[in-house]
């Protein structure tokens, strides 16, 4: 978009380490775009929760970088 790169990374829940999993690999997309925003989205296909428990929007600031994680 307007010729820089926004790192969006991926991932489908599978454990407690799929978060931080995920952040470390967006930290590492954003230092090779040189960009300090990216998003992280997490596809959460468990079926014992409802709706309004799997989606959510958090920020995550690391190291003055700004991860925005979204659940879906």
């Amino acid at each position: 978009f307007q010729n820089k790169k926004y790192p969006v990374e991926l991932k489908i829940l599978r454990s407690e380490k799929t978060l931080q999993e995920g952040i470390e690999q967006t930290l590492m997309y954003m230092d090779k775009c040189g960009n300090n925003n990216g998003w992280l989205c997490i596809f959460d296909r468990s079926t014992d929760k409802t709706w309004d428990e799997k989606i959510y929007t958090k920020k995550e600031i690391i190291n003055s970088k700004k991860i925005t994680v979204v659940g879906l």
